[in-house]
């Protein structure tokens, strides 16, 4: 089966992205959000975030890859080892990242945290270190989506 994840920092559109190309590729969507608890080691609360247990979700995707192929929806998915594409949503427009995120009532300590984030584009660079074949898309520009579920397709 095959395996994309799309990841980002908070307020990249990957939530909307994801749900988009599920529908037109006929992937399954995983979103981790809803198994943070179930593959954490803890919350942690100075971070206000859970710790996760990289082999707990190894063992969830794989278990959820047998029967279907998959699209990950996480700011962590880049993370995981064994995925045929990663998408890293990048916002080049910090103020519109800004607002986002706080539209989502973040802390001021969280917002600056995810912005330091996109900044030095942990995500980017976490997914170049495992080595996956990566397409990055910067969300604060235009971008046609039946262009990406081509570029896609050629990858697949």
């Amino acid at each position: 089966m095959k395996i994309i994840s799309i990841t980002g920092t908070p307020g990249t559109g990957k939530s909307t992205l994801t749900k988009y190309l599920e529908k037109k590729l006929k992937f399954a969507r995983l979103d981790l959000h809803n198994y943070y608890q179930q593959i954490s080691t803890g919350y942690n609360r100075s971070k206000q975030c859970y710790d996760i247990d990289l082999k707990k979700l190894e063992k969830l995707v794989k278990e959820k890859s047998k029967e279907n192929n998959l699209i990950i929806d996480s700011h962590i998915s880049h993370l995981l080892k064994k995925v045929d594409l990663c998408l890293v949503l990048t916002c080049s427009n910090l103020k519109k990242l800004e607002k986002r995120l706080q539209e989502r009532k973040y802390s001021k300590k969280k917002v600056r945290e995810n912005l330091d984030a996109e900044i030095f584009q942990i995500c980017l660079n976490e997914a170049k270190e495992n080595k996956q074949q990566i397409i990055v898309i910067d969300t604060a520009k235009r971008f046609s989506k039946e262009e990406l579920v081509k570029k896609i397709k050629k990858f697949l």
